[in-house]
């Protein structure tokens, strides 16, 4: 066993802990408590399923005491960290603000594991929103926290590609699954007094706010290829409006542009190779499966053709 004491705070339902917590377990970590999140109002763009044992379960197997605190400022409950001790507190997939009350009970500080690249999507979502601008990377960041949002000096970073067709499971299983090392380079830092401090650039800072249903509809201002991939990371969630209707893609497809003319509306389906199809900056994009009313639907089905543009 280690002899750094850590405190280790997650949430029971999300992968995001119950993956790194797998890998802390496996290299020996002195957990000496556990702290989980209450299940109420819990947001996430991820499926929910995890092939790991929660951070609940675990506590229980190990007989190691774990608390689930209504808010982490509750005195009661930041008395019982400062009896418990630890040398430093880590966190990985917990939705509440931190006080600096419990930032100071442990000595080597309260570290975070972040699913982005730091100063890069700071905040909620970030895998979603990885996705949503169209970065080509991505990746996580360990770093201490401080009394801001995701702005503490970065520890650990490892990159993945964002690949198209990612879905936000499939990008985030990309980066979990390359974690594993940070987790035990940390740990020996950690015992050996020896883990970095690299300050981050404010002004690259990009936070994330809560998702809203705007984010949701599909701007043709941005590329096909954007949209796309937006679509496919959650199918039947993104939609566009027509006539004052809105049609949540489950399908769609890149088609090449023709050249001959551009001599067409923002936002204004046209036909094009019996397929509705919308232009955008850079390649065309054809929507080939909607839901609508719960049900799955060819939009042509759906949309008066008569009175659109037909492309041969």
């Amino acid at each position: 066993m280690r002899k750094t004491r850590i405190v280790f705070i997650g949430t029971r339902t999300w992968e995001l802990t119950s993956q790194h917590l797998d890998y802390f377990v496996k290299h020996d970590a002195n957990i000496v408590a556990f702290v989980e999140s209450p299940l109420e109002n819990i947001v996430s763009t991820t499926s929910g399923e995890s092939s790991y044992k929660n951070i609940h379960d675990v506590a229980t197997e190990l007989d190691i005491p774990i608390y689930c605190p209504q808010t982490p400022r509750d005195p009661e409950f930041l008395d019982t960290l400062r009896e418990i001790a630890p040398d430093i507190i880590i966190v990985v997939g917990y939705q509440f603000y931190l006080p600096e009350a419990l930032l100071n009970i442990p000595p080597m500080g309260v570290v975070n594991f972040h699913t982005s690249l730091l100063p890069r999507h700071c905040g909620r979502h970030p895998g979603f929103l990885t996705i949503w601008y169209g970065d080509k990377e991505t990746g996580m960041t360990v770093h201490f926290m401080d009394a801001g949002l995701d702005t503490g000096d970065i520890m650990y970073q490892n990159k993945v590609p964002v690949l198209p067709g990612d879905t936000v499971d499939s990008l985030y299983k990309r980066i979990w699954d390359s974690c594993e090392p940070i987790v035990k380079t940390l740990l020996d830092d950690l015992d050996n007094n020896a883990v970095p401090r690299i300050p981050q650039d404010p002004e690259q800072y990009i936070y994330n706010y809560e998702l809203d249903e705007c984010d949701f509809e599909l701007d043709f201002r941005q590329t096909a290829q954007l949209l796309k991939n937006r679509s496919d990371m959650m199918p039947g969630k993104f939609f566009f409006v027509h006539q004052n209707e809105k049609y949540f893609i489950k399908s769609c497809s890149l088609v090449e542009e023709s050249l001959f003319t551009r001599n067409f509306r923002l936002r204004v389906p046209f036909v094009f190779r019996e397929k509705l199809t919308f232009v955008t900056p850079r390649l065309w994009l054809q929507i080939e499966k909607v839901i609508k009313d719960g049900n799955e639907v060819d939009p042509m089905t759906l949309i008066d053709t008569s009175s659109l543009k037909t492309v041969k």
